[in-house]
């Protein structure tokens, strides 16, 4: 039984303040100062924070029938603290802690007592002099924001110990999560100050994630494309989850509902996992590289999401829910990384992000799974394990996300000039590499848009003289030679913006715009004329050959393609008949003289 409560006298507090101070230097009890029945607790105005878990003692009430005053008669049952430091894991039913507190004469009895893990559901406080209980305080996520007794991030309430006096602390904790218990003594001073630094950079945590997600959408709705819903579904889900896992959501969003403060960190992991599974789906396109994975991916999330829905409405209890993203979890790291390896091997850049992004949050992930399952002590490393991976794991994966972009945009690139390489194929004579009567055709169509009575378009059709003598005593492969050769004589002599084309056998058209009028036209003709009056070289052969050019012009001579090729042909034909190297223009019957 606890010796009752005396009032301590000032020699005496001296020197248990001594003691306790003896004992904080050489280090025992982990920095907590603590009597010589390893329990009591000696404040002083010279510590700030104290941890309390060495110090506690505990006894289990699995069936939570035990009221205060049975705790206070069964005070012999309590026990030494048991499992990791400020962790029990899962427990049924509540348990009861217990903390003997000595305050000297030298302190103030202003100390704040702090449980900083927020999802705890129901802490009832009980505080004991004289074998009393003289205060009673409720804390847990089970009691609105605005309900709690100090407005503050953790559950904390103020206790005003008289000086000079020993103290008892009741705690009866319950929850349906993790019994995760730091239990700290902290002066007000000491407290807020640690709270700012935190809230600080989880601000800073919590914008980037904001940052992320609209950046996300922003992309989502100019590219239309759903994986970035997905990406910015698994960063909303995730960044709730650390913002109500660290208490921040039910201090600045949901303030006024503890019901949803109690659901939001398990129904913002099922949000996370179905955007994490669909983003994989779609990252990777599963849907390609394995159909039935894909559809077990997209199931899966499906499931996630239905689970998030259930839990919201009540038709899913916690444990239910924390089941299903418990089987659910693990399958985007199952999915992605063998995904990613094989890639990786297979020289996508993308790939090492990938193993990154999800390296860092199954580490992070497995700690905190390790953590909630009480096989692992809680500091700051495994508070914030999670956190960190899964801030590395969104910026990893909106890395992913831009060397995919860069990707489809190679690839839309690489098709594009495909297109225009078949394109220029089936319009481009594969001799010369001019265009072909369907690339005349297209060029044809775009100069007739464009011409009027100030600027007229001027069609030449030449045909070689002498090509069929040479062919016939020479062979194709010399024809041909001098087929591409006059092709490039012909370009020799066009100016920027002309088009020559093959027509047809040793047949080839010339579109000049902007001439000026028949004149011009015709001179422009004989320079076409003269320019064949050399003679082709080619495989040891010397070729002389001539050009017969007849010519129209439009608006003058018509508009139709059709009309004006053939009298341009109408006009070559009678050069020829005329003894061939000549210039002709075509002349509608009855039109001109």
């Amino acid at each position: 039984m606890t010796p009752p409560a005396r009032r301590v006298p000032p020699v005496a507090a001296w020197w248990r303040t001594m003691v306790a101070a003896l004992l904080l230097l050489v280090g025992l009890g982990g920095g907590v100062a603590v009597a010589a029945d390893g329990r009591w607790i000696v404040l002083g105005p010279e510590r700030g924070a104290i941890d309390a878990w060495s110090s506690m003692t505990m006894l289990a009430d699995p069936s939570a029938q035990l009221g205060v005053e049975d705790a206070l008669r069964r005070r012999g049952e309590f026990v030494p603290m048991q499992g990791r430091s400020a962790n029990l894991g899962l427990r049924d039913g509540a348990v009861w802690l217990r903390l003997k507190l000595a305050v000297p004469e030298t302190d103030d009895g202003r100390w704040l007592l702090d449980l900083d893990y927020p999802p705890l559901d129901r802490v009832d406080v009980y505080v004991v002099s004289d074998g009393l209980v003289v205060r009673q305080v409720t804390l847990g996520d089970s009691l609105p924001f605005v309900q709690r007794p100090l407005p503050t991030r953790p559950h904390a309430m103020l206790l005003m110990l008289e000086r000079g006096l020993e103290h008892e602390l009741l705690l009866r904790v319950r929850t349906t999560s993790t019994m995760l218990l730091p239990v700290r003594l902290l002066k007000p001073g000491v407290f807020y100050a640690e709270e700012a630094r935190l809230q600080m950079l989880q601000g800073l945590a919590a914008g980037i994630s904001v940052c992320l997600v609209a950046f996300a959408l922003v992309r989502a709705v100019g590219r239309r494309e759903p994986v970035y819903v997905h990406y910015a579904l698994s960063t909303v889900g995730s960044g709730l989850f650390l913002f109500s896992f660290a208490g921040l959501g039910a201090q600045h969003l949901w303030s006024a509902s503890a019901r949803f403060a109690d659901l939001a960190p398990l129904l913002s992991a099922l949000v996370g996992l179905a955007g994490a599974l669909w983003l994989v789906d779609g990252l990777f396109e599963a849907r390609v590289l394995s159909p039935p994975l894909a559809r077990t991916t997209r199931l899966a999330g499906v499931v996630a999401a239905l689970a998030a829905l259930l839990l919201l409405a009540g038709a899913l209890d916690y444990r239910q829910a924390q089941f299903v993203a418990s089987l659910v979890g693990p399958l985007p790291m199952l999915i992605a990384l063998p995904m990613a390896w094989r890639r990786w091997h297979a020289g996508d850049h993308a790939a090492p992000y990938v193993i990154l992004g999800w390296g860092a949050s199954a580490v992070g992930a497995t700690v905190l799974a390790l953590l909630l399952h009480g096989w692992l002590d809680l500091d700051g490393w495994t508070r914030h394990a999670y956190q960190v991976g899964a801030l590395l794991q969104a910026l990893a994966w909106l890395r992913v996300l831009d060397l995919r972009d860069v990707e489809q945009r190679e690839r839309a690139e690489l098709a594009d000039r495909e297109r225009q390489r078949l394109q220029a194929l089936a319009h481009s004579d594969a001799l010369t590499g001019l265009p072909n009567r369907r690339g005349l055709e297209q060029a044809l169509d775009t100069a007739l848009a464009r011409v009027d009575e100030q600027r007229p378009l001027a069609l030449f059709l030449v045909d070689l003289d002498g090509f069929k003598a040479v062919n016939d005593e020479h062979g194709h492969e010399v024809g041909d030679l001098l087929l591409a050769q006059a092709a490039q004589r012909l370009r020799g002599v066009l100016r920027q913006g002309d088009v020559v084309a093959r027509f047809g056998g040793d047949e080839f058209v010339v579109l000049a715009a902007g001439l000026g009028d028949a004149d011009a036209a015709w001179a422009f003709g004989e320079r076409l004329v003269q320019a064949f009056a050399a003679p082709f070289e080619g495989d040891g052969r010397r070729c002389v050959v001539g050009l017969t050019v007849g010519f129209a012009l439009a608006p003058q001579d018509g508009r139709d393609p059709v009309l004006l090729l053939r009298r341009a042909d109408a006009a070559m034909y009678a050069g020829k008949q005329a003894g061939k190297g000549t210039v002709r223009r075509a002349v509608p019957p009855g039109a001109y003289a």
